[in-house]
């Protein structure tokens, strides 16, 4: 078995390298995989530091370092609640949602070009395999917690 997982493992990573060279010109790749954590967090609605060290299970102090660094690069804007004075609301920037946008792109055109090549046995098998190792990988998180 662990022969398999370690070629499935090998097979996997050939795949996402290919899939960058390829498309990395095509995207912003400024940023690390904690910040576009970050977006993705900001971007589903959560916009408060708290939330967002509570989500990643990182301390406040190290998310203020990322919202920092994705302030100064013009990612993210940082106001005021009008409501409660003491409370910071965070939202995209607009070089964000162009980020968003060339994922999308990508996305579609990796859909069909990839995906699209594939029968639908295989793509529907493969969303089977990923849907249970998403829950067993959610599964193992709640038993570190």
């Amino acid at each position: 078995m662990l022969d398999l997982v370690g070629k499935i493992n090998s097979l996997q990573t050939q795949l996402n390298i290919q899939l960058a060279s390829k498309y990395e010109k095509h995207i912003d790749n400024q940023l690390t995989a904690k910040q576009v954590l970050v977006l993705e967090l900001i971007r589903s609605g959560v916009n408060s530091t708290k939330a967002l060290a509570d989500n990643l299970s990182v301390s406040t102090s190290a998310i203020s370092q990322l919202l920092n660094k994705l302030e100064a690069n013009a990612y993210i804007i940082r106001t005021i609640d009008k409501e409660n004075r003491r409370k910071i609301k965070l939202q995209l920037a607009e070089r964000s949602e162009k980020y968003f946008d060339q994922l999308m792109l990508l996305e579609k055109e990796m859909n069909e070009k990839l995906y699209g090549m594939l029968p639908i046995e295989d793509l529907q098998h493969l969303a089977r395999i990923l849907g249970k190792l998403t829950k067993l990988a959610g599964d193992e998180q709640n038993d570190l917690d």
